[in-house]
This record gives C-alpha cells, structure tokens and sequence, in this order.
C-alpha cells in the first residue's frame, strides 16, 4: 500500500515537472548563458573594478563596500555558463566557460596583489580574517545560492531581482581579492584561504547549477558542438566534488576538534571558577602552542585563588586534552554583597574596625602574602619573561604603597606599559601604589666547550627563547662574544639558534666586543624587540 502510494506521488511529481520544462526556452537559455562567456574589454574592466572595489573595502573594513563589489562582478556568467556546458554536454562552451574563469582569477588575484603592495592599508581586518577559513556552512551557501540562481535563470521568475541576491550570497569576488592581498603582504596561508573559499563557491555553484538544468529539461540533444559522453561527465562532476571534499573535509575535522577542545576547557574552568558567592569567570582564550596549550582565563573573584587551585586546574585541562597546558588566571578582586560581613579584607571602603591592633608576627606574614601575589601577579603579566625579588615598601599614610621587582629582560619597559602592570597590581592589592622595575639580563652569559657544544645549563636557559611571545620571529638576537675563541664560540651559539631553536638566521647578529671590554670571555645573547 505504502509501495503504490509512494509511486503515484513520484508520477505526479515527474509530471509536473515534466508540464514545467515544458515551459522553459532551452535554447533560448543556453544562447544567452553563452555570451556570458564571451570576454571583452568591459567585462575584464568590470570585473578589475569589482576586485579593486573589494579590495578597498577589505583593506578599510567596510561591509557595504564589499557588497557593492558583489553586485558589480561579472564572474558569475562564465560560472553559470560552465555548470550549463556540463549537463549538456558543449565541450566548446566548457572549454571557453574554464579558460575564461581560469584568466579572470589569475588576473584579479595579480592585480589586487599589486594594489596591495603600493596600499599603505596592510593590516588585516575583520572583513578579511572573515573569508580565509571556509567551512561546512560555506558550502551548504553556496549550493542554495547556485540552484536559487539556476531556477531564477530557467524560469524568468524575479530573475534580477534574485540574480542580485545570488551575487551577495555566493561573493566570488572578494574572496579572490583576500587571496591577492595575501600574496601582496606575503601571508601565503591567509591568500590560500581566500583562495580555498572561492573555489568552494565555485565548485558548489558549478555542481548544483548542473544539477537543476538537468532537472529542467537540458539534455545533450540541445547542444550544438562536439559533446560530452555521460560518462564523462559523470567523472568530470565526480573529480570536481572530490577536489572541493578534500579541504572542506578537512577544515571541518579541525573546526569540530576546535569546538570540542573549546567545550572541554569552558567546562572544566566552569566546574573550577563559578563558584556562587565567590568566583566567576568573565572570559577566557585559548591557542595551541608548540604542542601544548596555552588557556588564558580572566575571573571576578572574592578571595584570591592559590598556586595550588591554579594547578589542580591545570592539571585537568591536561588530563581532558591529552597535551600538556599552561595556565594563565587574571584575577580581579570585587565585593558580593551576598556575602558575609567583609571587613576583615579590607574589601569595603571607609570600613572602621575597633579590633586590637596586628602583631609584628601577623604583620609580616600580610606583607608576605601580598608580595607573594604580586609577583604572581607580575609573572603572569610578564611571561615568559622571569620576575623575581617583589619587595613591598610601606609608605606612610595617604602615600602609595612602592612595589620593587627584578625583571630579566633586555630592552626597557615603556611607561604605558609600566602604568597597566600598575594598574593590575592595585586591583590584586586594593590599594593605590608605585611600581619600579629593575631590569637585568635575560639570559646568564653562554658556555661553550672546546669541541663547539653548549654546556647543558646554557641549552637549558635557551629553551625560554621557544616561548617567546609570538615566536622568535619577533625579535632580534645579537652575540657578542670576548677572548681569543669569541668569534668560533658566538659561531656556534648562531648554530644552535637557527638549527635548534629555528630561529631565522636574518634575525641573528654576532659580533666582537670592544677593545675595552677583551679580557672578559664571556659570550653574551640579548633577545631585543626590533625598533619600530
């Protein structure tokens, strides 16, 4: 019963399409999707017009830029046109609907490339971090566009209408202008992926284009040229979905590992950090580094979290991720109001207290306490770089507190960046204070045996240079060494650097140290940001 009810809706529904291809001029169609292949000197100026167009819109981040260069682009003719020459079979309008594709993306990938190299605009913004990394959604819009786009074409219904709605939707365009702008600043990957979206969009169209003429009445007979046997056709449609699967398969592996890593570290930071009347976590980010991961968390709390809270935490994060994790809490103290009377941390302002003075015993330990915070505080601002010697000074009353600290680094802090260290000491501390920072040398001075190895505790200290942030490529790493032996000894420091530790050999400089300075043998790395 089912069986004959389900085959009497399919005639009907194979007839009622058969009444609607009826309706469609099929040479009509394939006449005007034809000339949308021919090339021209307008179509290539139209289509220069619309990359460039994108091109600013990106490099300024306007969204209604970007769209107006949707609409402008001519590239979804020869698109449309090749998904046609496939369900009929035209291998001369295949080969003119490719070639065309093919010099258009060339020719706007080269020119907005050049732009961008004479553009003073070259960092990227959110329009462009956008569109280079498609994924499953992608695709799916793209698909929806090409059989709105397709049915819009056979039938006439709307069809400007929807034919701009399809240009905006699919936006071919501006991912080929995201592929230039990464070939022009060099970010290869960043092009790669803008070129990854527009080959999506191009494949699905293609794919489902083709589809919906089939089901509209375009067969082989309605070609005029040499065609296509369905064979091939077949393995020309296969080939392509496989080409486009591959890297959608793959972008949609690592952004369903991203989400469950994701929703591992937000429960575990929950389970640890929401606890009513005391915590709440208000943010945290997350990124893998040289195989572990680095979770960075901010919290609202009431009560300073200890080392060992941190580290039951971290120990977690590493069991569920199965790498090792390195932790990071802002802490910022606040008053709940849920809570008992809170005097005795001094959490309310103007609070009085007629409780017996402290003794030097239980004075001591506070002051302990506090510069144990904030050299953890410190740490955690600082890091990777090592601080160590907090020392608090007490002033007296209505002056600020004087912080003290050893910081080994070789370049200065800035003052604006000394006022936010400042500033984050006095919310872990709750009081207004002045912070000095004595810097010293990052790294101790170098060993280097006779036969040109460094000594264990010096390839032990270099390994800080790995977790550099952004990587060692930020950074300039000058040698200087001393002695008779200065020039083979900073030599083989350079070898390590740029062997081991992967750091460009461009960024490393060696050098003698002065006259004055001989009789100390020493070899001596400063790690040294590059002046802007």
């Amino acid at each position: 019963m089912n069986t004959a009810k389900l085959q009497y809706q399919l005639k009907k529904l194979k007839d009622y399409l058969a009444l609607k291809t009826e309706m469609v001029n099929h040479q009509g169609i394939i006449r005007e999707v034809a000339s949308g292949v021919e090339r021209s000197w307008i179509y290539y100026l139209m289509l220069l017009m619309a990359g460039l167009i994108a091109l600013l819109g990106l490099l300024t981040n306007s969204v209604a830029v970007v769209i107006g260069a949707m609409l402008i682009s001519p590239l979804m003719g020869p698109i449309i046109s090749s998904g046609l020459a496939l369900t009929i079979g035209d291998l001369t309008l295949a080969r003119r609907a490719f070639r065309t594709i093919a010099f258009s993306v060339g020719l706007t990938i080269l020119v907005t490339a050049f732009v961008t190299l004479l553009s003073p605009l070259k960092e990227p913004t959110s329009e462009i971090l956008a569109r280079v990394r498609p994924n499953i959604y992608d695709l799916f819009v793209a698909m929806l566009s090409g059989i709105v786009g397709a049915v819009a074409l056979c039938t006439k219904r709307n069809y400007l209408i929807t034919a701009t709605g399809v240009a905006v939707a699919t936006a071919v365009i501006p991912p080929l202008s995201v592929a230039g702008y990464g070939l022009g600043t060099g970010q290869i990957m960043l092009g790669l992926g803008g070129f990854l979206l527009f080959f999506t969009n191009f494949v699905a169209i293609v794919l489902t284009s083709d589809l919906v003429f089939f089901i509209m009445g375009f067969r082989t007979s309605h070609g005029e040229t040499i065609q296509y046997s369905q064979k091939k056709r077949l393995l020309m449609i296969g080939g392509l979905l496989v080409l486009i699967s591959i890297p959608l398969v793959y972008t949609l592996v690592v952004d369903i590992q991203k989400v469950n890593t994701k929703k591992r570290i937000e429960r575990v930071l929950k389970k640890h950090l929401n606890q009513e009347d005391r915590s709440r976590m208000t943010g945290y980010t997350f990124k893998p580094v040289e195989g572990r991961m680095d979770v960075r968390a901010t919290v609202n709390t009431t009560q300073y979290l200890a080392g060992p809270s941190e580290q039951a935490i971290e120990n977690e994060l590493s069991e569920g991720l199965d790498k090792p994790v390195d932790l990071h809490l802002e802490q910022l103290l606040v008053a709940s109001a849920a809570l008992p009377d809170r005097q005795e941390h001094g959490l309310l302002d103007g609070a009085k207290s007629a409780a017996r003075e402290d003794t030097a015993i239980e004075i001591s330990t506070k002051a302990s306490s506090m510069a144990a915070r904030a050299e953890q505080q410190l740490a955690a601002a600082l890091h990777p770089f090592p601080v160590t010697g907090v020392r608090l000074g007490f002033a007296p009353r209505r002056q600020p507190l004087l912080v003290t600290a050893v910081l080994q680094r070789d370049w200065p802090v800035s003052d604006d960046e000394l006022l936010l260290l400042a500033r984050q000491l006095e919310r872990t501390l709750e009081q207004p204070l002045t912070l000095q920072l004595e810097m010293q040398p990052l790294l101790p001075p170098i060993t280097v045996a006779e036969d040109g190895s460094l000594s264990a505790e010096s390839t032990a200290a270099l390994e800080l240079i790995k977790r550099l942030p952004g990587g060692p490529q930020g950074y300039r790493f000058r040698i200087e060494g001393g002695g008779r032996n200065g020039r083979a000894e900073g030599a083989a420091l350079k070898r390590h650097l740029t062997e081991t530790l992967q750091v460009p050999e461009s960024l490393v400089t060696v050098q003698q140290k002065s006259r004055g300075k001989q009789n100390t043998v020493a070899l001596v790395l400063q790690v040294v940001r590059p002046t802007p």
